[in-house]
């Protein structure tokens, strides 16, 4: 039993680890090409590493994300409009809590699909997020 302890905690580490990292074609700024509502402003995602960082008109949020095997989990939150700042979209937004229920995602170098409870949400690669100098 003892030799197999050294396996065991090995095996429990790699799988706890596995889903702290994001796959590189994830990573990116994304836009979304059909809004969830008619007249509403698409939004835009940019995901580097674990993390996210979005807009959705001029609401801002942010979160964590994390991935394996086309299965993603993001945990997002809005941010709070600047003190002098008026924003309409700076509530929590359905958009926001669908972020929060995406379970499984599809992606190719130039569009990103995924599917949450009940939706699917679709989005179009803008640009790449280069590494921050440390």
């Amino acid at each position: 039993m003892s030799r197999s302890f050294p396996l065991l905690l090995a095996l429990l580490c790699t799988t706890s680890f596995a889903r702290t990292a994001v796959p590189a074609p994830l990573i990116g700024i994304w836009e979304q090409d059909q809004p969830v509502q008619t007249g509403a402003p698409p939004a835009r995602l940019a995901i580097s590493g674990a993390q996210l960082r979005g807009t959705y008109g001029c609401g801002r949020f942010e979160g964590r994300v994390s991935a394996a095997a086309n299965s993603l989990t993001v945990r997002a939150s809005m941010l709070p409009p600047a003190p002098n700042e008026r924003c309409l979209y700076a509530t929590t937004l359905p958009f926001v809590h669908d972020l929060n229920t995406v379970q499984r995602y599809v992606v190719s170098r130039d569009h990103l699909l995924v599917f949450a409870a009940g939706t699917r949400l679709s989005f179009n690669r803008i640009g790449f997020v280069t590494p921050a100098e440390k």
